[in-house]
């Protein structure tokens, strides 16, 4: 007999009690470790097993569960290649499988410890689509490496099926759902600017929330992406002006494997250019404010829609190959960013009004210029020759 599917009959060799009612779908889980806990079993199973359960096409039909399998689900891509390369990881990931059984019964294995447990009428509350991606990886992957995965599976019985049926369906609106934000955590370059700063006593991290107060250096990790972006070694204000809005951070954030993420965090990134990129984007910020306070008509006040490109332009006066450079000889930045950086961002500001008023032809009107970040593109161009 099949030991991971009993056969659609009754099976030979097992005394079912009299209230069970008959069921074709009947399962027997071979079990590594058990925990009754009242109507419910805390078991761990490999993948072996588990695939068993979902191995038909009308699996989502027969468990029963919430959803059909999401092939195209980014989420589940990674899981299946993650089960398909590292087998002994893919346990790690999400909570335990949640399934309902209309009735149970254990068979110790006094031998080798653990045991099967014999269900009838299983449903799936939680878990589908991992039972799913077992079944398919199942085909390609050997038993030896298929058994290296091992989950927790909790099976319910009794008056707390509905119930649990329930919590599981309404489940995501107890969760804090991940946001691109939180990948920041496994960022190396990240950590170690976090370890310097608590060297000096002072305080950095990357986590959203409550983590530990108060935060006496007083920005934020968004104002740090800003920073450094508008301090980059690049020749396009294009990045520092994307990083303005929640949605090019997160973008940002989605992959720390990428150039435009490399281009601003990297091995070089220290404490040091941290508050040195923060305190010259701020007081950039301040001149230009004072700038726009003297100048709120006129073609000036066309300076409210594009600010970080006006910033960027300045601050490429910066002595930037240095700003990761601690030594002695390092130039005097906090000079430099009181001192000269002030009139540089109203210099550049000026020039950028001058290039607009020189293309007046071209008639862009106010109420276009916002959404025209191409035309903005194009004065800073226009003065810097950047592209």
């Amino acid at each position: 007999m099949n030991n991971y599917a009993a056969p659609l009959d009754a099976w030979q060799g097992i005394s079912w009690k009299a209230d069970t009612r008959p069921s074709a779908n009947r399962h027997v889980l071979p079990v590594l470790h058990a925990v009754p806990l009242g109507d419910r079993w805390l078991v761990q199973v490999d993948a072996i097993a588990l695939a068993a359960l979902a191995a038909m096409p009308d699996a989502a039909i027969a468990l029963r569960s919430r959803r059909g399998y999401l092939p195209e689900s980014p989420g589940n891509q990674a899981l299946a290649e993650m089960l398909r390369r590292r087998p002994q990881d893919f346990g790690l990931v999400g909570g335990p499988i949640v399934l309902g059984a209309e009735s149970l019964q254990w068979e110790a294995d006094r031998v080798r410890g653990g045991g099967r447990l014999w269900v009838s009428g299983l449903e799936c509350y939680d878990g589908f689509q991992r039972l799913v991606i077992m079944a398919h990886v199942a085909r390609e992957l050997p038993p030896p490496e298929l058994v290296k995965a091992v989950l927790w599976v909790v099976v319910v019985t009794g008056e707390d099926r509905r119930r649990t049926r329930d919590l599981c369906d309404t489940a995501d609106r107890c969760v804090s759902p991940a946001v691109p934000q939180d990948n920041l955590g496994s960022c190396p370059h990240l950590r170690a600017v976090r370890e310097e700063f608590a060297a000096e006593g002072s305080y950095f991290d990357t986590r959203r929330g409550v983590v530990s107060g108060p935060h006496p250096v007083g920005f934020t990790i968004a104002d740090v992406f800003r920073s450094l972006a508008a301090l980059s070694r690049g020749s396009s204000p294009r990045l520092s002006n994307r990083l303005q809005t929640d949605e090019g951070l997160d973008a940002l954030w989605s992959d720390l494997g990428s150039d435009a993420y490399r281009s601003i965090v990297h091995e070089d990134v220290h404490a040091i250019s941290v508050q040195r990129a923060v305190e010259a984007r701020r007081e950039a910020q301040k001149a230009l404010a004072r700038l726009r306070k003297r100048h709120s008509t006129g073609h000036y006040k066309l300076l409210e829609y594009a600010p970080e490109l006006v910033i960027w332009g300045a601050c490429r006066m910066l002595p930037r190959a240095t700003l990761h450079d601690g030594g002695r000889n390092s130039p005097r930045w906090t000079e430099i960013i009181h001192g000269q950086l002030p009139a540089e961002t109203e210099r550049v500001a000026h020039l950028l009004v001058a290039s607009y008023e020189r293309r007046r032809g071209a008639k862009h009107m106010f109420k276009n210029v916002a959404p025209r970040l191409d035309l903005w593109l194009e004065l800073v161009d226009d003065v810097f020759g950047c592209g």
